[in-house]
């Protein structure tokens, strides 16, 4: 009887139910994440391939390193370890072999269909079908509107446009240089000069920043925005419950950058076209016949203003810095502009093509120092396919992260060293390199459509700035160390420019 009582009295307390409730459910959530983690690690159909533990049994590896600002490098240091395919989260496969590229990104036969954009990488980016989401009918349809403007018959018209912006370039870089005395942040300057052009080749008017040395506000906001995204991206892979509170936490609050974005285009919907083929022309026809609404209009803006500037100034940057980090190759490289044109009036879109020694320069810092580091995944479709020799089920995330398939020892000798001869071929012991490896603009339907601009404005800023001045470095050698947030974090890169004067005259 006495026990009884015990037992009722037990059984009645609040406290006691409470705890063996709380203990129970603890218990059985223990058993359900450890069954979890045991099914992904060996069960579970990518089980096969290498990587991490944390990674194969939970995001919580991806989502640590793109907080960190890392994710690149972090899957390159993966890959080293690893091997050419490693499994970066439960669902999620990363290659450096190059034979990936076409088979991830590259057109396909037999009438396939190309492999979808993983929605977790485009977490952010809003509703509003664009360059960067659009399903496939439509992506075409936006890609064949904007071939107009990115076209050799376009460049061409622009380059008079693009020659202007480069010669204010050169006469403030001479103007804020003090003789060689002043330190410049050509970080700033580049982005000034990029901003600057984007914005007149898409509405007409550009944003003076080169003119008052200042950033545009829009500009400004713009990097807010990428680390928004990135950050936007990791919590895409948490329980949604925490997507809202992170919008409300996070997403830059200064809206009249845009809201002034969105006015210019209002603007330039209403004048008349431009005697020059700009980027916006097809876009706003698109509009007016009512084929865009004013949203897609105002997003696929934005995006062109972002990808057709910040990632050709990340460029001039690194090749800037990695010139300055190897004197002898900047000697040469000095030697080939100077002896190839009498006068800055004679490097021109068709002249500079003729400097080699340039363009492996261009290759080689677009190799070490990618300007769109991050992996743009894709998903594998219905019936699984093969990649790099091993097959892939159905849904799974696949994609290249560029940082590491750029900067991998499997596919370059000396990967950490900046070598423009193993574009040449002048040294033999690079003769080897997986060069096909280096797609920078990526491949396929979704390649970048303004590779032929970047690569207009990259030869023409350089050669302008090696014939013009003499370099000194004053920036640290840690300068390459930079997290990534969707797009490079990069620091001031300091450097004295000593004008040259007129030498050859």
């Amino acid at each position: 009887m006495a026990f009884l009582e015990v037992a009722s009295r037990a059984a009645a307390s609040p406290v006691q139910v409470l705890l063996v409730s709380t203990s129970a459910g603890l218990f059985a959530l223990i058993l359900y994440v450890l069954a979890i983690a045991v099914y992904r690690i060996f069960f579970h159909p990518l089980s096969t391939y290498p990587g991490p533990k944390l990674a194969a049994t939970s995001d919580l590896w991806y989502v640590l390193s793109h907080l960190r600002g890392t994710t690149p490098n972090d899957i390159l240091h993966l890959h080293n370890k690893y091997g050419p395919i490693v499994r970066i989260a439960p669902d999620e496969l990363s290659y450096v072999s190059p034979i990936a590229w076409k088979e991830i990104y590259g057109h396909r036969s037999g009438g396939q269909p190309e492999l979808g954009k993983d929605k977790k990488y485009h977490a952010g980016f809003g509703r509003e079908q664009s360059l960067l989401n659009a399903e496939r009918e439509y992506h075409g349809d936006l890609r064949r509107m904007l071939a107009h403007g990115f076209s050799d018959r376009a460049l061409r018209a622009q380059e008079v446009v693009i020659q202007e912006y480069v010669n204010l370039l050169m006469k403030k870089f001479d103007e804020h240089g003090r003789n060689g005395t002043t330190p410049l942040n050509m970080v700033q300057w580049y982005n000034f000069f990029t901003f600057d052009i984007i914005a007149y080749l898409s509405y007409g008017e550009s944003f003076n920043c080169l003119s008052s040395a200042t950033m545009h506000t829009w500009v400004e906001l713009f990097f807010g925005v990428a680390r928004y995204h990135a950050y936007y991206q990791a919590m895409g892979r948490l329980p949604r419950s925490l997507h809202g509170l992170y919008k409300r936490w996070y997403i830059p609050k200064d809206a009249t950058a845009t809201q002034k974005l969105e006015l210019e285009l209002s603007m330039r919907l209403n004048s008349s076209d431009p005697d020059f083929p700009d980027f916006m022309f097809k876009l706003i026809e698109a509009h007016r016949s009512g084929k865009m609404s004013l949203n897609q209009l105002n997003t696929n803006a934005k995006i062109l203003m972002a990808a057709g500037s910040e990632t050709t100034a990340t460029l001039l940057s690194g090749v800037t810095y990695y010139l300055m980090a190897y004197p002898q190759t900047l000697r040469k490289l000095t030697n080939e502009i100077r002896n190839m044109f009498s006068s800055a009036s004679d490097i021109t879109m068709v002249s500079v093509n003729r400097c080699k020694y340039l363009s492996a320069c261009l290759e080689e810092a677009l190799r070490i120092y990618p300007p769109s580091p991050a992996t743009h995944a894709r998903y594998v479709p219905p019936g699984g396919m093969t990649i790099d020799g091993h097959y892939v089920p159905e849904d799974t995330a696949v994609g290249i992260a560029i940082n590491a398939i750029c900067n991998s020892p499997l596919n370059f000798k000396d990967p950490d060293k900046f070598v423009p001869e193993r574009w040449t071929g002048e040294f033999k012991e690079y003769e080897h390199d997986r060069k096909d490896a280096a797609q920078v603009f990526s491949m396929g339907p979704r390649n970048c459509i303004g590779r032929n601009l970047a690569y207009l404005e990259m030869r023409l800023v350089i050669a302008n700035l090696i014939w013009h001045f003499d370099l000194e470095d004053v920036t640290p050698g840690t300068w390459r160390d930079q997290k990534i947030y969707m797009v490079w974090d990069k620091p001031p890169l300091m450097v004295k420019l000593k004008p040259v004067r007129e030498k050859q005259a």
